[in-house]
């Protein structure tokens, strides 16, 4: 588990803007989910769009790198005690719930994460797994330069 990571509770449709908030907090960076709202939330979207994110943390002087991960890269990134952003899809069917949350730590049993209105939520594995696959196992690592 990673300690310090900043959890600030997410507002609807916030989830982007409280995950960045948290990751960058945790690397000394001292802002709110409103200050990053205010910049890269996407009313029409009803959301943040992913690149946003990215684009984001490289306007504040940091290294931010989306890509697919994988479980050995997610623990081997928490094992450095580096936090890193997913982003999940709860939707059914053709129907998509796309969710942007910090992985903070694991257990043999799954992952935990300050998710929503949650912070520390341990999701299962394999219950983790089918929601992030449908995102094409969506990543960011922000790291400072």
């Amino acid at each position: 588990m990673i300690a310090g990571v900043p959890f600030f509770p997410q507002d609807d449709f916030q989830c982007g803007p409280a995950s960045l908030a948290g990751v960058l907090n945790y690397y000394g960076l001292r802002l709110t989910p409103a200050d990053i709202s205010a910049e890269i939330f996407s009313r029409q979207a009803r959301g943040t769009l992913d690149m946003d994110m990215v684009f984001y943390a490289q306007r504040k002087g940091m290294k931010a790198e989306q890509y697919a991960g994988s479980i050995e890269d997610l623990q081997r990134n928490l094992d450095s005690r580096r936090p890193l952003i997913v982003l999940i899809d709860q939707g059914y069917w053709v129907y998509q719930s796309h969710h942007f949350m910090v992985a903070v730590g694991y257990d043999e049993s799954g992952f935990v994460f300050n998710s929503g209105k949650e912070e520390r939520k341990l999701i299962q594995r394999d219950a983790f797994l089918k929601t992030w696959e449908k995102t094409k196992f969506w990543t960011l690592r922000i790291t400072p330069p």
